[in-house]
């Protein structure tokens, strides 16, 4: 029995017998017998998918090398295949198979060397740009720099431009890096310098600080990077290296670097772990402590340290005048009257230094110390003593509580009692008393004026009894007087005869 099998022009056919592979077929039709097979390939495959190509090529290897192309490779070799526009990177230790039918295949064998560049030659047959399984394509931008790794171990430092690298490990890493980064990843710095590459005579500088020493790396006036105290550091060699003394930390900044830190908000941001600045206002004073011991007075600015691992902190005082309010301080005068007493004071502090030293809360000193000194200047005196004296008062406390005060490197400027409070009760009497007083003041006032004016009454009859003139002259003043309240007046016989009959009163008024 046959059974027919018709190849096509774009196939190709591996036939097998009960032994196994026997030869390849090419396009048309056959008549095969039952105990043959055919297995079709396509030509178009890239690779071709051929099973048992391992036991085939190691057995009829002659047979396939009239259609078939196999490339094997070694353990550190890889091998490019080229056909028309595509492109296969065979990997180490692999074995592939390519029709040859068609466009052709090229082959390009190369070995995989510690720096893992990719043949010239085949660049030329790979499309710029385009990856082709194991072999990957870069472009290293202007002002930056490739370093390539491979299992963990400095391979290659890439330039800019256009660069190709094997990528046959499992763990093989390009990292890009711009020429004013500082590395300082203490596992990359220690694979690049192990390499003993070339590049670190030419292309990067090598530091590493001791455990009194940061670095500071300037990309012209630019701060790019600090490098912390005993830290190996590689960077591009058109960098400018600062060495940073820690011996004497904590320190102050240099002059530039301020600046520096000052005009940039990431420059501040790159110094912040190794540095501690404080900005004390006007009108204040700071005390800087290092590790918690009083070390300078800092005058109102702008400060900056190297604080070299030490703890720096700093407590800032307000030397303006400040005004405390006490208020409601109950109490007994002399003679037993309760008052409720406000205070009002003014107090500066001259003495910063002192008064921190002497003092934990200096606010709470000054609140006891013009308690006690109002206790004493209240409990001592009347209170009609209070009341008339209040500035004597005033003079006593504010004489006990500045010398205190002084001791502790504070100035009292003033102090002075502001209100004096009554109870109820107490008040009225008062009020009644101040009430009864004037009202006593007032009939003295007025019994004098009476007294007065009767004195003036009894001088001016003297002078009208011995002067007929004055007398007529009082008489014209006294008829104006009443002529003033009347609306209409009628006259009789004219003037004189009104003048004669108002004179008749005259003997009345006589007796």
């Amino acid at each position: 029995m046959f059974l027919r099998k018709i190849i096509q022009d774009h196939q190709i056919g591996l036939l097998y017998g009960r032994s196994g592979f026997e030869k390849i077929l090419a396009k048309g039709s056959y008549f095969l017998p039952r105990s043959k097979r055919v297995e079709l390939g396509n030509l178009t495959d890239f690779p071709a998918n051929i099973a048992d190509l391992e036991w085939i090529s190691s057995h009829h290897g002659a047979a396939l090398a009239t259609d078939l192309e196999i490339v094997r490779t070694g353990h550190d070799e890889v091998a490019l295949v080229c056909s028309g526009q595509q492109f296969l990177c065979v990997t180490p230790n692999s074995l592939r198979a390519f029709w040859k039918q068609g466009l052709g295949v090229k082959v390009f064998r190369a070995n995989i060397t510690p720096d893992l560049k990719v043949p010239d030659e085949w660049l030329k047959q790979i499309p710029i740009g385009v990856s082709v399984g194991c072999v990957k394509q870069v472009t290293i931008p202007a002002g930056a720099y490739g370093l390539l790794f491979a299992e963990e171990s400095f391979s290659d430092f890439l330039l800019p431009g256009r660069h190709a690298y094997f990528d046959v490990l499992p763990k093989t890493k390009l990292t890009i890096c711009r020429q004013s980064q500082v590395i300082d990843a203490k596992d990359v710095v220690h694979a690049i310098v192990a390499s003993a590459h070339p590049v670190l005579s030419t292309q990067l500088n090598k530091i590493e600080t001791s455990d009194q020493q940061l670095a500071v790396w300037w990309d012209k006036n630019e701060l790019v990077h600090v490098t912390g105290q005993a830290t190996p550091a590689l960077a591009s060699s058109d960098l400018t290296l600062e060495l940073i003394s820690l011996a004497q930390a904590p320190r102050a900044i240099e002059d530039h670097i301020v600046l520096a830190m000052r005009s940039n908000a990431n420059n501040a941001k790159l110094l912040a772990p190794h540095i501690t600045s404080y900005e004390v206002p006007s009108e204040h004073v700071g005390m800087l402590y290092i590790d918690g011991v009083f070390h300078a007075s800092l005058k109102p600015g702008f400060y900056a340290y190297w604080h070299g691992g030490n703890r720096l902190s700093l407590t800032v005082i307000d030397t303006r005048l400040t005004t405390l309010e006490i208020t409601g301080q109950e109490m007994l005068t002399q003679d037993k009257v309760p008052l409720r007493v406000n205070v009002t004071a003014g107090y500066k502090i001259t003495d910063a230094p002192l008064m921190l030293a002497s003092l934990n809360d200096y606010k709470d000193f000054i609140y006891k110390e013009i308690q006690f000194a109002l206790r004493a200047a209240v409990g001592g005196k009347t209170l009609d003593g209070l009341l008339e004296n209040k500035n004597e008062t005033d003079e006593q406390i504010l004489h006990y509580v500045a010398q205190k005060a002084q001791v502790q490197g504070i100035e009292i400027v003033s102090l002075g009692i502001k209100d004096l409070i009554l109870p109820g009760e107490i008040k009225t009497m008062l009020g009644k008393v101040v009430e009864a007083e004037k009202a006593a003041q007032a009939n003295v006032i007025r019994r004098r004026e009476e007294t007065a004016a009767t004195r003036s009454l009894m001088n001016t009859s003297r002078v009208m009894e011995d002067n007929p003139v004055a007398l007529r002259l009082k008489e014209l003043e006294t008829l104006e007087k009443m002529t003033e309240k009347i609306d209409k007046i009628s006259v009789y016989g004219g003037l004189e005869s009104l003048l004669k009959q108002v004179a008749a009163f005259k003997p009345a008024i006589e007796k």
